[in-house]
């Protein structure tokens, strides 16, 4: 059953024009944003003397960017392609019919959640073409690359689960896309609530609750064991708030 829900959720996607309306949008925002970094780039690195050029770090002032606006745009990107996952489920009544049917919420939340995580991985993934841009690059680049694509999709991952925890919230996908933006915001504000804060032992732990906290290490090419499994158990609650949501049925 979830490899016919997951299948049918793609179909559907792949076959709507705001599935490449989408996809057109944040790829050329992508790329203009990144076409602009590269060019200051290169005029900085023309301004420096010659002696001094190898200390610009390419890695430090285009790649990571890159991946920092890349998650910066799927703040309102993910939202609105996670907005019908239930909502629109709700308004057409068609979630009685999988109340009715032998699977388990836990098999619809998944089949939901994979057919949306690769919908986001299908956005992203119009994206990685800019690397092609940057020539003949070292090693040490090249794992900032790999470690901040896999922030990406880790990002992305959890950006998902709560985008469909909020389509479970509400019928009107707008009213959805919405909450989930809120709820999206609020693991940024998290990170400078951590830094308004005096209270060291407080800060440390709001630091640790952000999702871009998490982030900003792989995009550095740093990756830690409380990294991994940050992005696992927020995924997990994520998970278990939705399936509560759908239990609501039951106190009807």
């Amino acid at each position: 059953m979830i490899f016919i829900i997951f299948k049918r959720e793609l179909k559907v996607f792949f076959r709507s024009p705001l599935a490449y309306v989408m996809c057109a949008l944040f790829s050329l925002i992508i790329g203009w944003v990144f076409f602009n970094q590269l060019v200051y780039f290169v005029e900085n690195v023309q301004k420096m003397p010659v002696h001094l050029r190898n200390h610009y770090d390419f890695a430090n002032e285009v790649i990571i960017k890159m991946f920092g606006n890349i998650n910066f745009m799927m703040l309102f990107f993910i939202p609105i392609l996670t907005m019908k996952s239930f909502a629109q489920e709700y308004r057409n009544e068609t979630i009685n019919i999988y109340y009715c049917s032998r699977i388990s919420d836990f098999e619809l939340i998944m089949a939901k959640y994979l057919s949306y995580f690769v919908m986001g991985a299908f956005l992203i993934s119009t994206t990685f073409v800019f690397p092609l841009f940057f020539g003949n690059i070292d090693i040490a680049d090249v794992s900032f690359l790999i470690l901040g694509i896999l922030g990406l999709f880790l990002n992305m991952a959890c950006y998902i689960s709560l985008g469909i925890f909020g389509s479970s919230l509400s019928k009107n996908q707008i009213l959805a896309a919405l909450l989930s933006f809120v709820l999206v915001f609020f693991t940024w504000m998290v990170a400078m609530l951590a830094q308004s804060t005096s209270n060291h032992y407080l800060s440390e732990l709001l630091r640790f609750l952000s999702i871009n906290h998490h982030f900003q290490n792989l995009a550095k090419g740093k990756i830690s064991f409380s990294d991994i499994s940050f992005y696992l158990s927020f995924i997990v609650i994520c998970f278990l708030m939705i399936r509560k949501r759908l239990d609501m049925r039951n106190w009807r």
